[in-house]
């Protein structure tokens, strides 16, 4: 819909049953501009000609708003279906292409490949994003390094456009990264599934789960990386990842620190502070502070409902 369409559009809400010359008047147009907007709104179902007027002085009515903007949704969806329907109907290409790729780059078996240095690991992580179908999981066990950070966000936010589902986990230790955060923040808003866990984590990128992409320096992402697609060992790090991700907690909400997640587990378990405090080897106060800090950081009105909630948060 144009601007002009528009204007005319809630004009005919507001005036049921006007003229063509009310209609210019009404939105500052000419006798033809007018005509031309009306007939626009007509043409995609959004106006209609009033009955009970002569033919020479017809009148119009506008469509309900809501009948309207599930029309136009339903319009622009099946648009977009068709423009699906042409670029999958190409994806046959991709699968040759991809053969080539292996071809060239595998090793005999075809189920390793050897990347070195930091800008290779990220053009291959770019490369085998561009044939993801379905979903991409990454982790980040710590700091992202400033020169992987930018290809990194722009590769990563090319393809959540694109529509294709991210599940990213990043540490604590990385989150606590001003542009770290705001990285994870800008995902989250695009589309992406983001958490964080201050638990040991390991690096890894695993593509539409057949394909796994390992630091070979668990402490050192510069120094290369490992292509995996050995059936076996790609199911062993999609169950690590996904036992990583039920640990993790939502990346907007500050993480709980190793004593509070002690105190967490007592408290689930103890019933009295008494006992609480000795099993963590702590004053009866000191316990009790953290015990109330908890309960006014997970909004909960007693210990139970706490225990709750950290639970429903990953925290314990």
């Amino acid at each position: 819909m144009s601007t002009r369409e528009e204007s005319v559009y809630r004009l005919l809400l507001r005036s049921p049953r006007i003229g063509i010359t009310a209609i210019a008047l009404g939105c500052g147009l000419g006798l033809d501009d007018a005509r031309a907007a009306v007939t626009g709104l007509r043409e995609i179902g959004l106006a209609t000609t009033a009955h009970g007027r002569p033919p020479h002085d017809p009148a119009f009515d506008a469509v309900d708003p809501r009948t309207a903007v599930e029309r136009l949704a339903r319009c622009r969806l099946d648009g977009l279906q068709d423009e699906i329907r042409r670029v999958l109907s190409a994806r046959h290409l991709v699968d040759g292409l991809l053969e080539d790729l292996r071809a060239g780059r595998q090793d005999p078996a075809g189920d390793l490949q050897y990347v070195e240095g930091i800008d290779q690991v990220v053009e291959c992580v770019d490369e085998l994003s561009f044939f993801v179908r379905e979903e991409r999981l990454t982790t980040h066990p710590g700091p992202i390094i400033s020169a992987a950070l930018d290809a990194v966000r722009a590769s990563d936010l090319k393809y959540l456009r694109r529509g294709l589902r991210m599940r990213t986990i990043l540490h604590s230790n990385a989150l606590e990264c001003r542009r770290v955060s705001r990285f994870a923040t800008e995902l989250a808003e695009q589309g992406a599934q983001v958490r964080g866990t201050p638990d040991p984590l390991e690096r890894m990128v695993v593509f539409d789960r057949r394909t796994a992409l390992v630091a070979t320096d668990p402490q050192d992402i510069t120094r290369g990386a490992l292509v995996i697609r050995q059936p076996g060992v790609v199911a062993h790090l999609l169950a690590l990842f996904e036992r990583r991700w039920s640990q993790a907690c939502g990346v907007g909400e500050e993480l709980p620190s190793a004593i509070e997640r002690e105190v967490l587990r007592t408290m689930a378990r103890a019933d009295k502070d008494e006992a609480g405090a000795r099993t963590l080897d702590m004053s009866v106060r000191t316990y009790r502070s953290h015990v109330a800090a908890l309960m006014r950081r997970l909004g909960a009105p007693n210990r139970f409902q706490a225990a709750l909630a950290a639970r429903n948060r990953n925290w314990i």
